[in-house]
């Protein structure tokens, strides 16, 4: 019971994690946006940049996924340990 309840908490912080590393990559999208010049704009440059930062945010998407799927697996098996439980013990 206590391995799956650790494992709740973990998944929560990953979720976190992951929810964290996409506002990081969409702010990393909107710096960029924000600091294109008027005069001599390298877009090859820009480019290689949006698609980092579309990568890291697919990357974090799929994270987020992942610790949401494991989340539901541990809170499940959580749920299977408490009702095996003996109580008048």
């Amino acid at each position: 019971m206590l391995v799956s309840a650790i494992a709740t908490f973990q998944a929560i912080n990953a979720q976190h994690r992951a929810g964290l590393a996409m506002m990081q990559s969409n702010n990393a999208m909107l710096s960029s946006i924000r600091n294109i010049g008027a005069g001599e704009t390298n877009f090859n440059a820009l480019h290689q940049q949006d698609v980092k930062n579309e990568t890291n945010n697919v990357k974090a998407q799929l994270m987020y996924q992942m610790a949401s799927a494991w989340k539901k697996h541990s809170e499940a098996q959580l749920k299977k340990e408490i009702k095996g439980l003996d109580y008048k013990a």
